[in-house]
């Protein structure tokens, strides 16, 4: 009986410090999008996980890399790489704030706060997917009648559970959370959203995941769409060298590469 309790609780160790790679294809298509822009766009990445570290490779539309970011979860530092231009520059991981404090921020800063309603419906529905079975999830969000922001926003998502490269390095609780979980684009800073959520929260890798924003017209103009559908292409859980997570050799430090802008958010 001893035995079979080490063994699954080794076989549980591994599972959760198994090196991930994920790589995605994301097709967006806005009907607002001027005439000078490509329309559909497509991106693609792929995220590598290792222990506390983490790695974001970003081609564009193209095979090459664009950029690269890395960061170390336990120093919450990192650097963000032009492979083009040979150039690097450093920056410090977001720290997420907890609910209690994000609360205390809106007690303060009343007007700032939009009201936003959020439903998500399992519908019950299973595939299989990279030989996890996975879970079908519909989120809807709404500004509240009486919000200053308008529009509508749809998250419709197959989810497996398995570690994600959540290049954030977050917590947990921001995975449970409405406010980080879900998210939305109908609230622009320095406005702060507050979820009214019912129904589970998403949980797992979104192995196919397509999100619908949508936003009311104005006088002369439309309404306008804009559609992310994004999809893993390929998932492994193979073994990861730590070179991988090394800054390249060879790099020019420039503080102000790509605007100072952080590759994660701060």
């Amino acid at each position: 009986m001893r035995g079979l309790a080490t063994l699954l609780l080794v076989a549980c160790s591994a599972l959760v410090w198994a090196d991930t790679t994920v790589k995605t294809h994301a097709i967006i298509t806005d009907t607002g999008a001027p005439a000078n822009v490509q329309n559909p766009s497509e991106h693609r990445d792929v995220r590598y996980r290792k222990g506390i570290m983490r790695r974001k490779d970003s081609f564009g539309d193209g095979t090459t890399t664009i950029f690269s970011s890395i960061a170390n979860c336990e120093t919450r530092s990192g650097f963000l790489i032009d492979p083009v231009s040979r150039e690097y520059r450093t920056f410090k991981v977001v720290r997420f704030s907890p609910s209690t404090q994000l609360d205390e921020y809106r007690k303060t800063n009343p007007r700032d706060v939009i009201e936003l309603q959020s439903t998500t419906v399992e519908t019950g529905e299973r595939k299989t997917f990279f030989g996890h079975p996975a879970r079908h999830f519909i989120t809807t969000t709404k500004a509240a009648n009486n919000s200053k922001a308008g529009g509508e926003e749809t998250v419709d998502g197959w989810y497996i559970d398995h570690e994600t490269p959540d290049n954030d390095c977050a917590p947990d609780y921001v995975h449970t959370d409405p406010f980080y979980a879900i998210g939305s684009a109908l609230v622009m800073p320095p406005q702060i959203a507050h979820f009214n959520h019912t129904g589970p929260v998403p949980t797992g890798l979104a192995v196919q995941l397509t999100v619908t924003h949508k936003t009311p017209g104005g006088k002369g103009t439309g309404a306008r769409v804009i559609r992310t559908e994004e999809t893993v292409e390929e998932l492994s859980d193979s073994p990861l060298g730590t070179s991988l997570f090394d800054l390249p050799s060879g790099l020019s430090q420039n503080p102000n590469l790509l605007g100072g802008r952080p590759a994660l958010r701060e």
